[in-house]
C-alpha cells in the first residue's frame, strides 16, 4: 500500500481499537494506559519499520513518485528523516483515531465515533480514483504488477498484523474487569 493508504489504515486501525477499548477504558479511567500500549504496539514493532522497508525498497510506488527519480528517493541524505516520518505518523494517525473516539464517547456523542472510518475510506477512494493505475503498478519495476512484487506480500502482512491485533485484543484484553 502507498503512504496515504498506509496512513488512512492506520487511522481505521486505531478508531476500531478504540471501539473495542473504550467500555474497559471507561471502567478503569485511564486512557494512558494498557489501552494505548496495546494499540501502538504492533505499530512500533511491525507496520512501522515495515513503512520504512516500503519507503526504502519501494520509494517510487510507497510516495505516488513524489522525490522519486527512476524509482528510488534522489536525496540519501534526506531518507532518514523519511523513515522516521513514516513512522511517526503511522504512530499519529493511530492514536489520533483511538483519542476520537475517547473524546467523543465520552461527549456523550458516541455517533461520531465511527467518523475517522468513514474518512479513512473517503481518502482511499479518493486515492485509488485519482491514482489507482500507479498504486497496482509498482514504480521502478519496469511496469511489475503488485501482486508479483514484495511490496504487495508486505502491505497485506500490515493489514494482516492490524487484524490479528484487534481480534486478540476483543478477545482478551477488551472485557470489563469485575464484569461477567
Amino acid at each position: 500500500m502507498t503512504l496515504p493508504l498506509f496512513l488512512v489504515l492506520h487511522l481505521v486501525y486505531g478508531t476500531v481499537m478504540g471501539l473495542v477499548l473504550f467500555p474497559r477504558m471507561r471502567a478503569e479511567g485511564e486512557v494512558l494506559g494498557p489501552s494505548l500500549l496495546l494499540t501502538l504496539l504492533p505499530v512500533a514493532l511491525v507496520t512501522a519499520p515495515v513503512g520504512a522497508v516500503l519507503l526504502r525498497y519501494s520509494g517510487g510506488w510507497f510516495l505516488h513518485g513524489a522525490l522519486i527519480g527512476h524509482g528510488s528517493v534522489a536525496y540519501e541524505r534526506f531518507h532518514f528523516g523519511l523513515l522516521l516520518l513514516v513512522g511517526l505518523g503511522a504512530g499519529l494517525t493511530t492514536v489520533t483515531g483511538m483519542f476520537h473516539v475517547v473524546v467523543v464517547s465520552s461527549r456523550d456523542r458516541p455517533q461520531w465515533a465511527r467518523a475517522p472510518i468513514w474518512v479513512g475510506a473517503l481518502a482511499a477512494t479518493a486515492v485509488v480514483a485519482l491514482d489507482g493505475r500507479h498504486i497496482i503498478i509498482v514504480a521502478g519495476t519496469e511496469g511489475r504488477a503488485l501482486w508479483s512484487h514484495p511490496a504487495g506480500l508486505l502491505s497485506a502482512a500490515l493489514v494482516v498484523v492490524l487484524a490479528a491485533m484487534v481480534a486478540l485484543t476483543r478477545a482478551r484484553f477488551a472485557a470489563v474487569p469485575g464484569r461477567t
